[in-house]
């Protein structure tokens, strides 16, 4: 299978799950709206957008199983398989121009940006956004390119004004542009999930985020882009080409974040299209902030970086979960096996730092099963006492896109619901063993709905 945005979307159509709107829709919001009832359930292909030249899809990962489907591996089992890509990345083929489907039609004439079904998501959006972009540009210091996904406000037909936060992108910029030099940037829409994934990898500046991208879903072809000095996937549905321009700023924002809340507006770096290509039939891609796509996004590559921690920290790790509730980045669930005394405030500890945007830690058995937020509710419920297991950390860094923190200051939490070793016994859960499996499989197929 190709790793590219249709091969995926093949695979969701195949399984029923790629539902289509084809009466027009109006970009202002609307779009965002079926988006937002479709999120968890299914991806959405709209055929006609009001104004717009091409076809758009969103929610293309509804949920974990999908992200499984996506990497090969089982959902469980999703952070373990971005954490050993990061381990070994794998160099991807490059091909000439003439062999890149994206290449295949040049965008030219007045419309640039208004021909592209780009959407306001949110009431209070400073406008319309293209908000599934990977940015790719070369590091200057490595040679090695980096991906990223940032929020690109449009302003008129050549024009985006990009929020960078803190990262290895925000740092080549201004390396540039202390030396008073432009950036060449690449806006690649359209893509596999995987490569979605892999624009999050961690900001070193030795790692090629297209190479870990090609050790999830091989191949990834890569090609020069014409214009500027960036590779590009060469199965991508779009590239739009540009630079970032030194000194310049414009105001941009607000924007609703992934706390489903917004993200301040202020003056942003300014990129300046030079030129547009497509592939035949092209379909572009939005992803809904404050979803289900938006959250893994962010929530896979950080999941996989606390385990590395964890493990390398010396704890036995049965399982980790950013949870949904906190946007996949707030608030995180960890599974010890047999925790030793001290191994859950180390658990704790070592997630605070190595993710700045986690503020509270839920420390369980590997008896509960943290992919159901009833049992992790159940385990703080019945093994956790406040004057003994919680655990407060004041005045930490915490997300600036957390409205409840104060100068990206914020205080976090931990919480030990493991059972003590000595005293198992008394909080074991209690269970039903069938006299006869086999039997109850019949029972539930003639009951139908509880099986």
């Amino acid at each position: 299978m190709s790793s590219d945005l249709r091969s995926w979307l093949d695979v969701l159509d195949g399984r029923g799950e790629l539902a289509r709107l084809r009466s027009p829709i109006d970009p202002d919001q609307d779009v965002a709206a079926v988006l937002t009832r479709a999120d968890g359930r299914r991806a959405v292909r709209f055929g006609d957008v009001i104004g717009a030249g091409f076809p758009l899809v969103g929610n293309t990962v509804p949920s974990r199983t999908h992200l499984g489907l996506v990497l090969g591996c089982e959902p469980a089992g999703v952070a373990d398989r971005f954490a050993a890509a990061l381990d070994a990345p794998e160099r991807c083929p490059e091909v000439e121009a003439s062999g890149a489907p994206v290449l295949a039609n040049r965008m030219h004439g007045d419309r640039m940006l208004s021909v592209l079904p780009l959407t306001r998501q949110h009431s209070e959006d400073g406008g319309r956004y293209l908000t599934s972009a990977l940015l790719a540009v070369r590091d200057p210091v490595s040679g090695r390119m980096n991906l990223s996904i940032n929020r690109l406000l449009a302003a008129g037909e050549r024009e985006l004004r990009a929020l960078l936060l803190p990262g290895r992108l925000r740092r080549i910029f201004t390396e540039a542009e202390a030396a008073g030099r432009d950036l060449d940037v690449a806006l690649v829409v359209g893509v596999h999930p995987a490569l979605v994934l892999a624009s999050q990898s961690p900001a070193d500046r030795e790692l090629d985020d297209y190479a870990v991208a090609n050790a999830l879903a091989p191949p990834v072809e890569l090609v020069a882009a014409p214009t500027v000095d960036a590779l590009v996937p060469a199965r991508a549905e779009f590239v739009l080409e540009g630079r970032f321009r030194a000194g310049r700023r414009e105001a941009e924002g607000p924007f609703g974040e992934y706390p489903r809340t917004y993200g301040p507006g202020g003056p942003a770096p300014v990129i300046e299209l030079v030129d547009g290509w497509h592939r035949d039939d092209a379909v572009f891609q939005t992803i809904l902030s404050g979803g289900r796509e938006h959250f893994y996004a962010g929530g896979v590559p950080r999941e996989a970086a606390c385990l590395r921690a964890l493990r390398r920290a010396g704890l036995d790790v049965a399982a980790l979960r950013l949870p949904e509730s906190g946007s996949c980045r707030l608030t995180a669930v960890v599974a010890l096996r047999g925790p030793t005394p001290g191994a859950p405030t180390t658990a704790m500890m070592t997630l605070f730092l190595t993710a700045s945007t986690i503020k509270q830690v839920t420390v369980v058995d590997d008896d509960v099963d943290i992919t159901d937020d009833e049992q992790v509710a159940w385990a703080v419920a019945t093994r956790t006492q406040p004057d003994r297991d919680l655990l407060v950390v004041p005045n930490a860094k915490g997300s600036s896109l957390d409205p409840s923190a104060e100068q990206g200051l914020t205080a976090k939490l931990g919480l030990d619901a493991t059972v003590p070793a000595a005293d198992r016994d008394r909080y074991r859960q209690m269970t039903v063993a069938p006299a006869d499996p086999s039997a109850l499989e019949r029972h539930l197929a003639e009951l139908g709905d509880l099986r």
